[in-house]
């Protein structure tokens, strides 16, 4: 079964990665690693570049799984985005990155992480 991985350009996100390609491995994949662009936003550490792609895709290279990797572009919400793809590709399971967030006054997950965890067709793991 599919494995969908939001992945962002981040420590947190390549172990995110690494993550999403042993459970694609485990459940005989494929893995399909989505990042996602905020249209008319320029400097964001979420989106990744030509050069972050293909890393992704060299740290994925050995992986006897098929792996695609898709970037796709929004607007709006992140999380909508996500959840397209996990329905298109039939996902058993999605893994994400949640940043850590250093104010104590901030919720325990970001608004994009708990709309994903509620709205998700598919298993939820939280890196």
């Amino acid at each position: 079964m599919a494995v969908v991985v939001g992945f962002i350009p981040t420590e947190v996100g390549y172990r995110a990665l690494e993550i999403a390609r042993t459970e694609a491995e485990r459940r005989g994949g494929p893995l399909v690693v989505v990042n996602v662009l905020r249209d008319g936003v320029e400097q964001d550490p979420r989106h990744a570049d030509k050069d972050d792609l293909e890393a992704a895709l060299e740290h994925l290279r050995r992986s006897p799984v098929r792996v695609q990797v898709r970037q796709e572009h929004t607007e709006d919400d992140i999380a909508d985005v996500l959840l397209r793809v996990v329905s298109e590709e039939r996902a058993e399971l999605l893994v994400i990155a949640n940043r850590k967030r250093e104010s104590p006054g901030r919720h325990l997950l970001g608004l994009t992480v708990q709309k994903l965890i509620l709205s998700a067709n598919s298993e939820v793991l939280v890196v």
